[in-house]
Order: C-alpha cells, then sequence, then structure tokens
C-alpha cells in the first residue's frame, strides 16, 4: 500500500486528466474523419475542463482535509489501461466511445475505491463528489455522443 496525502491523488488525477487530453488532441490531429475528430476535440475539452475543476477542487477544500493522509492510494497508473486501448487512424465514432467510456471507468473504480477506504467522513467526501463528477460526466459523454451520431 501506499501512503498519500488527499491533495496528493487529487494532484496526480489532475495530472492523468491533461495527459488524456493530449492523448485525445493527437488523436484528433492523425483522424481523417470529421465527426471522430469533432468527438475527440470535445472529448478533450471535456478533459480540460475536470483538470481545471481538479485544480480549484484545493481551493474549495480545508488544508486539513488536504493533508490528511491516506492508506489506499493506488498508483493511479494509466499504462495499462491506455496499452489495452484499440487505436487506429480508422476509428470511428463508436469506438472513440467505447475508448472514453473506458477511460471514466478508470476513475470511477479508482474513485469507488478511496471512498470504500477513507479513513474519514471529510475524506471520503472528497472522493465522493470526484465520484460523482466522473460519473455525471461519463453519462454527458454518452449524451453527447448519440447526438453527434444522430447528425
Amino acid at each position: 500500500m501506499h501512503f498519500k496525502t488527499v491533495k496528493d491523488v487529487v494532484d496526480h488525477s489532475r495530472q492523468l486528466h491533461q495527459q488524456i487530453s493530449q492523448f485525445y488532441h493527437q488523436l484528433s490531429e492523425d483522424n481523417c474523419k470529421a465527426r471522430v475528430s469533432m468527438l475527440l476535440e470535445y472529448l478533450k475539452r471535456h478533459e480540460d475542463h475536470l483538470e481545471d475543476t481538479l485544480s480549484k477542487f484545493g481551493e474549495d477544500k480545508s488544508q486539513s482535509v488536504l493533508d490528511s493522509w491516506f492508506q489506499y492510494a493506488p498508483d493511479q497508473d494509466l499504462s495499462e489501461v491506455m496499452s489495452s486501448l484499440e487505436v487506429s487512424d480508422h476509428m470511428d465514432t463508436d469506438d472513440v466511445v467505447s475508448m472514453a467510456l473506458t477511460l471514466d471507468d478508470y476513475f470511477i473504480d479508482l474513485y469507488q475505491g478511496m471512498v470504500s477506504n477513507a479513513s474519514s467522513s471529510a475524506v471520503k467526501a472528497v472522493f465522493q463528489n470526484l465520484l460523482d463528477m466522473e460519473e455525471h460526466d461519463k453519462i454527458q459523454i454518452s449524451k453527447t455522443a448519440l447526438q453527434m451520431s444522430d447528425m
């Protein structure tokens, strides 16, 4: 087990969203299908928003909560998830949505584990808020993808 503060986990999650944003941007530039590129750019902006939200997250929480040590803190290594994604120049919108939902599931699983193992109600509330945000965003991505496929 790794011991980290709540702030460390939130900061690392922010960095992961930044990496995913860059990943979507690169895929968008490499893809020649207009609808797929539009969806990838939407996902990039979505990840930028999540990164920004996590940057501001610390401003809304008390320093004592952010400095709380958290025993259950996984490495948050996206490399396994990223390597399992099927990426190609011929991706369609369904492929992109599947990929985005897989990445969202990574954060949902992460935050569910953090909520389950939180040592205090304040720490639990932090990760429950992040979990709720990720679940809401997953629904929003699905809705946006459906709207794009109706175009």
